[in-house]
């Protein structure tokens, strides 16, 4: 997977966001601007799944921090999961579970199934139209949009097919869990009905007109932490 650092200022704790498929690092640099404002944690971006570990250097460095809180985002959340990290202090999914693929607590297989076969740039649009649900979602989402290709896009959720098919669900998790998670109310893409299946017991936050695409509705890291700690 690739890593970016979006702040590294040497702060004494850190904020790992996971981003979702087919993402690059341009949502992070918006979600984190407050932060970089405010210097009260370094952040460092986790995007294009295409290879499922981390660096041993970013390891390393991940390591040295205090604190490290995960945020995790749509295929996030099983990519942070599997991705064998320094312990973890706290974790929050957003619009995301941990069998991204099932029809109980994910997606459909046969619907994941038929847009990894079709998927192009015509097939994009409407991937992004049914993420972010009307026009003032699309709109924002487009102005932070991935500069990555379909193609590139499409390797990615390959990689993720394989990757999830080989990994029985309880496999690499068993020191990871997550301690909050966010539901949007009206997600098209994990729908409301089976975040809330996967995540019986955890503590919740529910935004009900929230779509898929959360970072309209939670502008910056401190809403997604403050979700958190209400």
């Amino acid at each position: 997977m690739n890593t970016d650092w979006i702040i590294r200022k040497g702060a004494c704790d850190a904020v790992l966001f996971f981003s979702g498929w087919g993402m690059d690092r341009r949502i992070a640099d918006h979600i984190a601007r407050t932060a970089r404002a405010e210097s009260e944690y370094d952040v460092v971006a986790f995007h294009d799944y295409r290879t499922g570990n981390i660096e041993a250097a970013t390891y390393d460095a991940l390591a040295g921090y205090r604190k490290r809180t995960v945020v995790a985002w749509s295929f996030g959340v099983w990519a942070a999961a599997h991705a064998k990290l320094p312990a973890v202090s706290y974790a929050i999914a957003v619009n995301g579970t941990l069998s991204p693929v099932c029809r109980e607590t994910g997606i459909d297989p046969a619907v994941f199934q038929v847009t990894l076969n079709t998927y192009n740039e015509e097939n994009r649009i409407r991937f992004n139209r049914r993420m972010c649900g009307d026009g003032e979602v699309l709109d924002h989402f487009i102005s932070v949009q991935p500069l990555r290709t379909p193609a590139c896009q499409k390797e990615e959720l390959a990689a993720f097919a394989g990757r999830i098919q080989s990994v029985l669900p309880e496999q690499g998790v068993e020191e990871f869990r997550y301690d909050h998670v966010i539901i949007g109310g009206r997600d098209m893409i994990f729908p409301a009905s089976r975040q809330f299946a996967a995540w019986k017991g955890c503590s919740q936050t529910v935004i009900a007109n929230m779509p898929h695409y959360p970072f309209f509705h939670l502008a910056g890291l401190e809403e997604v932490l403050e979700c958190s700690r209400e």
